[in-house]
C-alpha cells in the first residue's frame, strides 16, 4: 500500500467567546490546515476550557461552510448543496460533555478524505460546540457557540484560481477625493487560497505615465466555487487635477514549490474630475 505524507498546519489561534450569565468557554485551535491525500485520515483533539463559574454542557456536531468574505457562513445541512462541503468527513466523540467550571476537555476529531474524490478538490468543514443554555424558564433564549474551522486539501493538482469580473472605479459622489476601485473575485479554481499566498499592488499613474502613489491590495482567505465583490478605496490627494489616470493592478498567487505564481496585470484608463 503506498505510504502518504500528511501535513499537518495548525494555526495556534484561540477564540473566546464570552458567555451572557454564566461565564465563558476557550477554544483551541480555531483553525486546521490539512494536507491529505486520498484514502488517508487525520485524527487530534480540540480543546475547551470551561473559564466561568458555573458548569455547562457541551453539544458538539459538524457542518458545512463557504466564507466569500473571509468569514465563515455556516450551512445548514438541509440545505447545504455546497460542492466541496466536506461536512460527512469530519467525526467528533463525544457528541456531548458536562464540562467543570475551571476545567479543560479533549473532544477528539477525525478526518478522513475519501479514495474517491468527485469532484477532485479541497474539502471544507467545521466543528460547532454549543453551549446548551440553563433550564430558566425564559421565553428567550441566548445559545453561544464556537467553531473550529478546517480547510482539507487532497494535493496533488488542487489548486485555487481566480477570475476577476465586473471592474470598475468611481468617485464617490460626496467626495470626489475617495476613488472605489471594485470587482468581483471568483475562485474558479478546485481549492482555498489564503491571504498568505496572494500578493496585489495598485500603481496610480496620470496621463503620462508617471506614478503619483501606490497600495497594496487587502485579501483574505477564499473557498473554491465562492465569489464576492471586492472594494479597495484610494484618497487622492488634494494637489492633484482633473484628467485621465491610470490605475496598474498586479496580483501574484502563490503555489506550491515548482509551480508559476498565477499572474493578473490590468490597465484602466480612468477620467477624474476634482
Amino acid at each position: 500500500m503506498r505510504k502518504y505524507q500528511i501535513l499537518v498546519i495548525v494555526a495556534l489561534v484561540t477564540l473566546i467567546a464570552s458567555l451572557s450569565t454564566f461565564g465563558g468557554v476557550l477554544m483551541s485551535p480555531m483553525i486546521t490546515e490539512i494536507t491529505l491525500p486520498p484514502g488517508t485520515s487525520y485524527e487530534d483533539d480540540i480543546t475547551i476550557t470551561n473559564t466561568g463559574d458555573q458548569p455547562m454542557v457541551i453539544e458538539a456536531k459538524t457542518i458545512g461552510f463557504i466564507a466569500p468574505e473571509g468569514i465563515p457562513e455556516f450551512l445548514d445541512p438541509l440545505v447545504d448543496d455546497y460542492t466541496y462541503s466536506g461536512r460527512d468527513l469530519l467525526t467528533l466523540t463525544p457528541t456531548e460533555q458536562t464540562i467543570q467550571p475551571g476545567e479543560t476537555f479533549l473532544f477528539h476529531y477525525r478526518v478522513a478524505m475519501p479514495e474517491d474524490l468527485d469532484p477532485y478538490g479541497g474539502r471544507y468543514v467545521a466543528a460547532i460546540f454549543r453551549v446548551v443554555p440553563p433550564s430558566t424558564g425564559a421565553k428567550v433564549v441566548v445559545a453561544t457557540q464556537v467553531a473550529s474551522v478546517f480547510l482539507l486539501s487532497p494535493g496533488g493538482d488542487a489548486a485555487p484560481h481566480l477570475a476577476f469580473e465586473q471592474i470598475g472605479i468611481y468617485q464617490k459622489k460626496n467626495d470626489p477625493q475617495t476613488v472605489v476601485l471594485s470587482a468581483k473575485i471568483a475562485n474558479d479554481g478546485n481549492l482555498h487560497i489564503t491571504s498568505d499566498q496572494i500578493w496585489g499592488m495598485i500603481n496610480v499613474a496620470d496621463e503620462d505615465g508617471y506614478i503619483i502613489d501606490s497600495f497594496k491590495v487587502n485579501t483574505h482567505t477564499m473557498l473554491p466555487g465562492n465569489t464576492y465583490t471586492h472594494t479597495e478605496e484610494w484618497t487622492a490627494s488634494d494637489y492633484l487635477v482633473s484628467g485621465t489616470y491610470q490605475f496598474r493592478l498586479t496580483v501574484l498567487i502563490f503555489g506550491k514549490v515548482g509551480t508559476e505564481p498565477q499572474e493578473y496585470k490590468l490597465i484602466l484608463p480612468v477620467k477624474l474630475e476634482f
